[in-house]
């Protein structure tokens, strides 16, 4: 008997341990409502359902659907929606929701984007991701993994690592370990800008060649590039450092000054 294909690259956790642990940290609070996504074939939904009073289960694969069906349909606080997490309007599914969830590799960062565009509806998520990416979304200047990722999350939440998961509690065995992390949605961003566009356009020219120095990334700003390096300079910055080591906060002054200048 052939072995059914993994037509979205979905990656199973099977350890029974893993799951409670999960489950655990994440904090289900009983009159709220929570949404997993990707729930595949139910491990964490079996542990979740018993501590929330509506669970909706955000998958795309029919085949799944169909055994997440027959396995919880007859629960009256279990709501099953086939859709893509990529593309779905996440205020559509409740005012305010929870979200849990063994994200698939592949899709990880594209889904947090569009969840943190839905945040004012979220009030936290506990999300499993590949251990490189969580390790960038919950990075500290002057590291390795910092940059343009990381500013973007920890602009919009506060992130924490909470739990390691091997390879081994996954099937089929990824090549890849995990890492579960909570992002909580800030109800203001840690710094104040006139335009969150203009910061991040800034932090992604800064970041473009990451081994390239501030100086010569951001002559990718044209005619603002003097004013770019005047701020630096002015806020005692080496125009020679790299971008991975400045703070949010200096992103945030540096874009003021350019938004000053154009005025």
């Amino acid at each position: 008997m052939k072995k059914r294909k993994q037509p979205f690259g979905q990656n199973y956790l099977v350890d029974l341990n893993a799951a409670k642990e999960i489950v655990h940290l994440a904090h289900v609070k009983n009159d709220g409502c929570l949404v997993e996504i990707g729930p595949g074939k139910g491990v964490l939904t079996h542990d979740l359902l018993p501590l929330t009073s509506k669970l909706i289960a955000l998958e795309i694969d029919p085949i799944l659907c169909r055994g997440l069906k027959k396995k919880y349909g007859d629960r009256e606080n279990f709501h099953l929606v086939q859709a893509d997490a990529q593309k779905i309007d996440y205020g559509s599914l409740a005012p305010r929701f929870q979200v849990v969830s063994n994200l698939p590799y592949y899709a990880a960062t594209p889904i947090i984007k569009r969840l943190i565009h839905y945040r004012k509806h979220i009030t936290d998520m506990v999300l499993m991701l590949q251990r490189e990416v969580a390790a960038r979304m919950t990075a500290k200047p002057g590291t390795r993994e910092y940059g343009s990722l990381t500013l973007f999350i920890q602009y919009h939440c506060e992130a924490r690592r909470l739990l390691e998961v091997g390879a081994e509690c996954f099937y089929p065995k990824p090549k890849v370990d995990s890492t579960v992390i909570r992002l909580t949605p800030r109800q203001l961003p840690p710094v104040v800008v006139n335009s969150e566009t203009n910061l991040f356009q800034l932090i992604h020219t800064a970041f473009l060649h990451k081994r390239k120095t501030l100086r010569n990334n951001l002559k990718e700003l044209n005619g603002r590039f003097h004013i770019a390096m005047s701020a630096i300079e002015n806020m005692g910055i080496d125009p020679n450092r790299r971008a991975e080591e400045l703070t949010l906060q200096q992103f945030a002054q540096i874009t003021n000054a350019l938004e000053t200048k154009n005025d």
